[in-house]
């Protein structure tokens, strides 16, 4: 979870529907910097590689699996899921599809952690 969830929790006196948009919002913040840092590790490395070409074959073949948005799907997974985004930044992937399918399984994600861990 969280910090910012678990503090709220601590308290006691919070509102689920502001947690979630908290979290979503921090969520979006490191989606886009993961994603700027995968474009600059880029530039910096395929100059750097005498390989070019054959780099740029495997990372536009990786762009164009019908796995990606599968794979993109998993950065929900908590420490993990930011080295999927940050990969999809090196790779030159779309970045608004990218940022709609990570938002859409983390609120999933987070829906279950914010809600149904309270039943328990």
């Amino acid at each position: 979870e969280e910090l910012v969830l678990s503090t709220m929790k601590t308290f006691g006196n919070y509102s689920k529907q502001l947690m979630l948009l908290v979290a979503i919002i921090a969520y979006i913040l490191s989606v886009c910097i993961n994603h700027i840092f995968g474009i600059m590790c880029y530039k910096i490395l395929a100059p750097a590689n005498k390989k070019a070409p054959e780099l740029n074959a495997k990372i536009d073949a990786i762009a164009k699996s019908r796995f990606l948005p599968i794979i993109i799907g998993l950065s929900f997974i908590p420490f993990f899921g930011k080295f999927i985004i940050l990969l999809s930044g090196f790779c030159r992937i779309n970045f608004i599809q990218v940022l709609i399918i990570s938002i859409f399984t983390k609120l999933i994600y987070y829906i279950i952690v914010i809600f149904f861990t309270s039943i328990i």
